[in-house]
């Protein structure tokens, strides 16, 4: 089920377990309102337990043998903190989990906050609330609704504008309204105010960081990555993006599907495909293929605490203007 559909799914009936997925934390932020919104707000100390992975799976199975107390329902609120689960504490909650839905709680509801899909292998058995980023098209109604709401006005061309450079992420998108919301005059947000307030997100910096690589704008380059470093964007965050970045400009370079087709396959705007079409020109496919398996190592050392992670953004940057 999509966010969207979530309000009207819990009037319809709530059932013992939730999955929230997907990586727009603005969507996954309402989906844990809309459930917290369920247990009455005078009892949140009783029936709100926060949960996370370095809990053990019995004391998970407690809380959730645990009945609502002054409530109609009570909430266990599981979040990851990004990082995968070992195969055994992963089996154990799996286990634990199975165990109670064949006679959970009445009126217990656990929501788990899957980051990074660490628990994607509870999918099956839960009810899955899909928060993930959306197009253009779906989200222009969505931002321009939320921009009324606030009292005040855009037109479509300004807010598709505003969507594009926040990646389609609702939660950059609703930080980036609220310094326009500061500034506007007569409640009127322009196309001039998104094109010089709004700072273009992580995605477009590195399109433009692996464009200037692959035009032999080195110098260029490197001040892309301080600016990067110096705004506060976390190195993992930054080597993640380009070795994807570089994944995506291999498959659109090897791949004959159209733009939009490449587009609905890769789960991102067409805007990314031209770009990756367009920067790939420089490559070809077995210099663009090396690249790929280069990051992907790279990624995996700095995630694995094999290397550094600022040693692994620097290798990887490295790496990828040595084969430009």
């Amino acid at each position: 089920m999509v966010i969207q559909d979530l309000s009207k799914n819990l009037k319809n009936g709530v059932k013992p377990f939730y999955l929230i997925s997907g990586d727009d934390y603005y969507f996954k932020k309402t989906a844990v309102s809309l459930f917290k919104a369920l247990v009455d707000e005078m009892t949140f100390d009783f029936n709100i337990t926060y949960f996370n992975s370095s809990m053990t799976a019995d004391a998970l199975l407690i809380n959730l043998q645990t009945p609502p107390l002054m409530s109609d329902y009570r909430l266990v609120l599981f979040s990851g903190d990004g990082k995968k689960l070992d195969k055994e504490k992963a089996k154990s909650y799996e286990s634990k989990i199975k165990d109670w839905l064949k006679n959970p709680c009445p009126n217990v509801i656990l929501v788990i906050v899957d980051d990074d899909d660490s628990f994607k292998f509870l999918s099956k058995i839960a009810e899955v609330v899909d928060c993930k980023k959306q197009k253009i098209v779906d989200l222009i109604p969505q931002v321009a609704n939320y921009i009324s709401e606030k009292g005040f006005s855009a037109n479509d061309a300004t807010i598709k504008e505003l969507i594009n450079k926040c990646n389609n992420d609702m939660m950059i998108i609703s930080n980036e309204l609220e310094k326009l919301f500061a500034i506007a005059d007569n409640k009127s947000i322009s196309y001039d105010m998104i094109d010089k307030i709004v700072v273009n997100n992580i995605e477009q910096s590195v399109f433009k960081l692996t464009d200037s690589i692959a035009l032999g704008n080195i110098g260029e380059a490197y001040v892309i990555m301080d600016t990067l470093l110096a705004s506060g964007e976390q190195p993992l965050k930054i080597l993640a993006t380009i070795a994807g970045q570089y994944r995506r400009m291999f498959v659109c370079k090897v791949s004959q599907d159209s733009e939009a087709a490449l587009a609905e396959q890769l789960g991102v705007n067409p805007y990314a495909v031209t770009i990756s079409k367009r920067v790939g020109k420089s490559y070809k496919p077995m210099q663009l293929k090396k690249l790929v398996d280069k990051m992907s190592n790279i990624e995996y050392a700095a995630k694995n605490g094999e290397i550094g992670i600022l040693e692994g953004l620097n290798l990887a940057f490295i790496y990828a203007c040595n084969r430009r």
